[in-house]
């Protein structure tokens, strides 16, 4: 693996904006998502909200989603947080902020655009599918893999108006949550139920609008987890089809 563009700590980014050494724009994404968690109401996942405060959280910026060689630094980048994320904290996550279009996109537009992604990563992951987790997408133990590690994502873009919880203001936004980090509170065990009724309730109050009816527990024969990646700004279905054939190498 090559060198990747830098994966910052808090102390790293926010002294580099004291210093005036970021680039503006990177300073708007990561501006925007910190005050997001940590600033005014609430944040529902409150994981996130304390990984950001405890200087848990990395950070990752991408300057192009469609240049390859850019893409290819995505993928370095995320392989080499997947390495190091046990010697972070319990709770950590990766922000990943890609870099604002002079063109304002819709919400089908930055959904193609998230997709798109996942689909070059998995083409070109320097790990095999890991062996315990379903290649079917319609599996309810299927979720997105990467360098060997299953993990949790969420993206975040400027086209929310209801859904604010995913309402990024300047580009689109993936934080990954690597599974690791989420095996002790699973929706099975006492911690997790709890965790999760803390984080839907909290999503009442933030959203304005109910939470998705796609929302729910990892192996629940119900659930489809990469349905909840990228919400639409309605309740109507998130997405009909997995876009993408799984290649696991």
């Amino acid at each position: 693996m090559r060198k990747t563009d830098k994966i910052y700590t808090k102390e790293e980014i926010e002294m580099r904006i004291k210093e005036r050494k970021l680039k503006e724009w990177k300073k708007a994404c990561y501006e925007g998502f910190r005050d997001s968690l940590v600033n005014g109401d609430s944040y529902p996942c409150h994981f996130g909200s304390k990984a950001q405060r405890q200087g848990n959280a990395r950070y990752l910026f991408v300057e192009s989603k469609s240049n390859d060689n850019d893409l290819m630094k995505l993928r370095d980048g995320l392989h080499e947080y997947i390495n190091m994320y046990e010697e972070i904290a319990k709770r950590t996550t990766l922000a990943i902020f890609f870099k604002p279009q002079q063109k304002k996109l819709n919400e089908s537009e930055f959904r193609n655009c998230f997709w798109d992604l996942l689909e070059f990563l998995n083409k070109h992951d320097p790990e095999p599918w890991p062996d315990e987790i379903p290649v079917d997408p319609d599996d309810p133990k299927w979720e997105f893999c990467f360098g060997g590690e299953p993990m949790f994502l969420v993206a975040r873009a400027p086209c929310y108006e209801r859904r604010l919880s995913r309402y990024a203001p300047h580009g689109l936004e993936i934080t990954v949550q690597p599974r690791g980090t989420l095996n002790d509170i699973t929706g099975d065990t006492e911690k997790g139920k709890k965790a999760r009724e803390i984080i839907r309730a909290g999503l009442q109050e933030y959203d304005e609008i109910p939470p998705h009816p796609d929302i729910g527990d990892y192996g629940n024969s119900n659930t489809r987890e990469w349905k909840q990646y990228f919400l639409p700004d309605t309740n109507d279905e998130s997405i009909h089809e997995f876009p993408f054939e799984i290649d696991p190498k």
